[in-house]
Order: structure tokens, then C-alpha cells, then sequence
């Protein structure tokens, strides 16, 4: 029996900037489900209908957070009936080698993102990690300083 090949592999650097795109939890928990379901290359099959019962949500609702998704580009304005296309660089992958072949593959249209991509956004004015040990600005440091973290190489798209 042949199974589906499952898209286990994504750029991580590109996930990193999702924040960035200010997504309202019920796009980003549709989001989840879809690249959840996606096969590799980013194509989902899936109806607005069976996501709504999944989330325990209203249709509209589940329309409104594709409209975002869109909006923001990291679904494919041109979705059919029962089909999703994932943008490349967030789609998952059978490898590493698929992924970049898919990508630099001319045939292969990869429409922009509608976000910002630079720093990711500040942490929330009601970061429920202040004054814990996981608080990601806790002041000056009891034990004389750590070594700083080394920086992150910015991101680099294809194309």
C-alpha cells in the first residue's frame, strides 16, 4: 500500500518572521490546520466547511481568516473549491532538496507576502512570562553576565 509522501520539511527561517505577519488567533489556528494537512509543495484539500467543524467556529468565521490568510499572502489568492495553496517558502517539503528545487524552479510562481518582514514584533504589553524565570527582559543579571548570544544571519529569500 503506498502511502502519501508526508511535507515534513520547511525553511525555518521564514517561520520566523510569521510573527511579523499580526495574524488574529483564528487565522493563525487555520493556518495551523492547513500546513498540518498539506501535502508536499504546500497543496491542501480541504473545504471551509470541514475547517469550521474542526475549530467548533462558524463558516463566516473560517471565510474571514482565509480572507486574512490571503490578504497577507501566505495562501494563494486563486483557491478553488476544496483546494489551499500554501506559499512556497512556507509549504512543507519531502526534503531539503525538494524544497529548493521547488523553489528555484522557474515554473514555480511564488507571489509576495503582505507583511512586514523585518524585526520581529515586540513581545506583548501583557507578557505573561514578566517577573518568571522564562520573563525575556529580567533586568540586570544575578550571576555577573552571561556571554551574549551570538546574532542570527538575517533571512535570505529565494529569488
Amino acid at each position: 500500500m503506498n502511502e502519501p509522501p508526508i511535507a515534513s520539511v520547511h525553511n525555518p527561517a521564514i517561520w520566523e518572521q510569521l510573527p511579523n505577519a499580526k495574524l488574529t488567533s483564528t487565522a493563525r489556528d487555520v493556518f495551523d490546520i492547513l500546513t498540518a494537512r498539506q501535502s508536499p509543495g504546500g497543496e491542501v484539500r480541504i473545504k471551509q466547511s470541514e475547517l469550521a467543524e474542526r475549530l467548533g467556529i462558524p463558516p463566516s468565521t473560517v471565510s474571514r481568516a482565509m480572507s486574512e490568510l490571503r490578504d497577507r499572502g501566505l495562501i494563494d489568492a486563486r483557491t478553488r473549491h476544496g483546494r489551499v495553496l500554501i506559499h512556497p517558502l512556507f509549504a512543507g517539503y519531502e526534503s531539503l532538496a525538494h524544497m529548493v528545487h521547488h523553489i528555484q524552479d522557474p515554473d514555480t510562481f511564488i507571489w509576495p507576502l503582505h507583511f512586514d518582514s523585518g524585526d520581529i514584533r515586540p513581545p506583548r504589553r501583557n507578557d505573561p512570562r514578566t517577573g518568571t524565570s522564562f520573563d525575556p527582559n529580567p533586568g540586570p543579571d544575578p550571576d555577573g553576565g552571561a556571554p551574549a548570544p551570538t546574532p542570527r544571519p538575517d533571512l535570505r529569500l529565494a529569488g
